[in-house]
């Protein structure tokens, strides 16, 4: 990682008296005050021009001897500035502008309290420096709203469970007691522009975060007990699920950091979609050399069952094997997909037979597996790198409690040692450890395509809801690509054998998940017998990039539309989505060079596609950076935009 900066004391600017602090973000605009006082602990209000979003809200780590780190008298204040860039291993962006002020505020009682203010937002975390270990029994994270909010919540029914829909409350009132969400949870500031997403990063051997109400207008933090007792203890292909807990969070080393509380504030809801404040705070890359790592595209059987159109050879989950997933390869070579995963079912005995035949059409293989068999199994993850695997689907981690947070990195490291990728599925909501692990390139995380064969949840009014909530936290794993495409009255769940699923939304409106949503390892969830009856949306699936060097929010509406356009060397992508509602987005290229000429792939809604969503238009023009369109969608409709520069 190159990371350029600049240093500056502050000291002046931040002290306003012996025990209170005040921060202000790069462009002066966001700021949080703090005091401190040896009784009652660490408070703070967060502002944002002057506007109060989070007013004497509270901090501290209670211990189980009595201490409480946040408490008590202040020794010094160190401050500084930074301001650079950081070059990124990959994602939506290849640099990412590192603008912050800091300051570290040192407690007599042997802990810090870091915080920091970008211009994105504000994060804090404690700092512990304390002989032995340490039993934390709970956490004192309180975020007391200045005024109602409006929130979209997560809301989960228990500690297992990382891939929610959002129920949106008018108010935090309305949040019945004990009904918690996992994170990132944002809040919206009635009759203004401020929306607040509380999230957390770098989260390392210490319970994940959830939040649930408090008080009026006021949230708290919540976190798992540590798992005393776990179910089937000795069952590799069992989630270990806690029976018994103790009655303390974490039970850790004296001398270390905490998770960064993130609060990404937005006056824009467009920038919701481009705030990388979880990759900034997550720890740098551990792996010297990531030349390995490669992100692409990968064809996939399981969410349609391997159920295929006119083929000579057995399909269906019934005849998953050697001579089936051959054909699925083929068909990724001659696409120019990267890889070919086999989920569940997939043999051992002709794993590598299946490697050497994929190896010499240039496609790698991903595995399936359950995460505890991977991590249980010292054996496993060595023999699948000889046998030529060089990925794996790693699912049912189904925990965030500390041990369980543990187990994304151990993985990590295991896999990075043989050079070897993973996709977590099942999996807690990612903070930033694909930053210091590169390796790891999706986290599910997300109700995703897979949940159309139970459920209404993974509809366009979600999918205009979780990439500027869900997505600040890191990539997720939606599986995109579905050829079924249904309107919302004619779509209906199912999950029975040979029987495909269907999605809600136009043809169009999934294809700009391919550009809108973040995703390292991108899948087409669809038979490649359905996409070879499309070629020309088999030419934008070869095609399209999951990786880019600049994105670029054009606009958004939370829950109503997103319009979003990402570069990858000169060449340009457009997404545009919309809820349920037909409108019109306007789309200026002022942002291509001025004076080249792109020539513009459109794919489109056609104009009965809201009661025919299959329906879709592809057509191409010739843009330039004067040029301005108004492009209509359908219901659930949506559009992509591919700009190929044109040599003069």
């Amino acid at each position: 990682m190159k990371k350029l900066f600049t240093l500056i004391c502050l000291f002046s600017s931040c002290c306003l008296s012996a025990k209170d602090f005040a921060l202000t973000s790069p462009d002066g605009k966001l700021t949080i005050t703090l005091q401190i006082d040896k009784k009652t602990g660490t408070h703070y209000d967060i502002l944002h021009e002057q506007t109060p979003l989070l007013k004497n809200s509270s901090a501290g780590l209670h211990l189980e001897d009595g201490r409480i780190v946040g408490k008590g008298d202040v020794k010094n204040v160190e401050s500084r500035s930074v301001t650079g860039e950081i070059v990124m291993n990959f994602g939506k962006n290849k640099t990412l502008a590192e603008n912050y002020n800091e300051i570290a505020i040192h407690y007599k009682d042997g802990y810090d309290l870091i915080v920091r203010a970008y211009n994105e937002g504000i994060a804090y975390r404690f700092v512990t420096r304390l002989n032995g270990e340490i039993i934390i029994t709970n956490e004192e994270a309180i975020f007391n709203f200045a005024g109602r909010t409006k929130v979209y919540y997560p809301q989960s029914p228990d500690l297992r469970n990382f891939e929610k829909t959002y129920v949106i409350y008018n108010s935090i009132d309305e949040i019945k007691p004990y009904r918690f969400a996992v994170g990132p949870v944002l809040f919206e500031y009635p009759d203004s522009p401020y929306k607040m997403v509380i999230t957390e990063a770098d989260t390392y051997d210490y319970p994940g975060l959830y939040i649930e109400p408090n008080a009026e207008n006021s949230m708290r933090g919540l976190w798992a007990n540590y798992p005393r007792v776990v179910e089937e203890p000795e069952n590799i292909l069992s989630n270990h699920l806690p029976i018994i807990r103790y009655n303390y969070i974490a039970r850790t080393e004296g001398e270390r950091t905490f998770p960064w509380r993130v609060f990404a504030v937005s006056s824009d809801d467009k920038s919701l979609l481009n705030n990388q404040l979880v990759y900034l705070l997550a720890e740098p890359n551990r792996l010297k050399d990531i030349s390995w790592i490669h992100p692409g595209k990968t064809a996939w059987e399981w969410w349609h069952k391997a159920m295929l159109d006119g083929v000579d050879i057995p399909f269906g989950n019934r005849n998953l094997g050697l001579d089936l997933y051959k054909f699925y390869v083929d068909f990724a070579a001659k696409n120019r997909l990267e890889y070919m995963t086999l989920d569940a079912g997939w043999k051992e005995n002709y794993i590598k037979e299946l490697c050497e035949y994929a190896g010499k059409k240039n496609v790698r293989i991903f595995v399936w597996t359950w995460a505890s068999k991977a991590l249980e199994d010292s054996t496993w993850l060595p023999r699948m790198k000889e046998a030529g695997v060089y990925g794996v689907k790693i699912d049912f981690f189904e925990r965030n409690d500390q041990i369980a947070m543990c187990w994304g990195h151990q993985l990590a490291q295991r896999l990075a040692d043989l050079q070897m990728v993973a996709l977590y599925h099942g999996c807690p909501v990612p903070t930033g450890l694909n930053r210091t692990y590169p390796n790891i390139l999706n986290f599910e995380a997300v109700r995703g395509a897979e949940c159309n064969f139970w459920d209404r949840g993974s509809d366009p009014a979600y999918h205009v809801q979780f990439p500027l909530i869900r997505l600040l936290a890191g990539p997720a794993d939606y599986t995109p690509g579905s050829m079924r495409n249904r309107t919302k009255e004619s779509f209906v769940p199912v999950d029975r054998p040979n029987i495909v699923p269907s999605s809600m939304g136009t043809r169009a409106h999934e294809l700009a998940m391919y550009v809108v949503f973040d995703h390292y390892l991108a899948y087409l969830c669809d038979a490649p017998t359905e996409y070879e009856k499309y070629p020309d949306i088999l030419e934008f699936l070869s095609a399209v990039p999951t990786v880019w060097d600049k994105t670029l929010a054009l606009d958004a509406q939370l829950s109503e539309y997103i319009l979003i356009a990402k570069q990858k060397g000169d060449d340009w992508y457009v997404g545009g989505m919309t809820n349920w509602t037909v409108r019109s987005l306007d789309v200026d290229f002022a942002f291509l060079p001025a004076g080249e000429i792109f020539e513009a792939k459109i794919y489109r809604d056609g104009e009965n596609s809201s009661a025919e969503p299959t329906q879709y238009i592809c057509e191409t023009k010739k843009v330039d950076s004067t040029t301005k369109w108004q492009i209509n969608l359908a219901a659930g409709g949506g559009f992509v935009i591919t700009l190929k520069l044109q040599v003069k």
